[in-house]
């Protein structure tokens, strides 16, 4: 495998991981599972703006390491 492929299959595995991660912290905050809230100190009113921001931080990340995983794995 060429250096580029590899890096490409390493970097957008660990990108999607995060978005996965994001996206379940704020599964976490919106629910207050484990008293999250609590521990973060997290404003009630700005809530909702959390929760968007890390689940569209989220997404855009998943859906952008799977195409560096779809690069790097593509025709060798």
């Amino acid at each position: 495998m060429q250096p580029r492929r590899i890096l490409a299959t390493i970097v957008g595995t660990v990108q999607s991981a995060i978005g996965v991660l994001a996206v379940i912290f704020a599964y976490f905050l919106y629910f207050d599972f484990f008293d999250v809230q609590t521990m973060l100190n997290t404003p009630v009113e700005l809530l909702p703006f959390y929760v968007f921001a890390l689940t569209v931080f989220g997404f855009f990340s998943v859906i952008s390491g799977l195409f560096l995983l779809h690069e790097g794995l593509k025709s060798r």
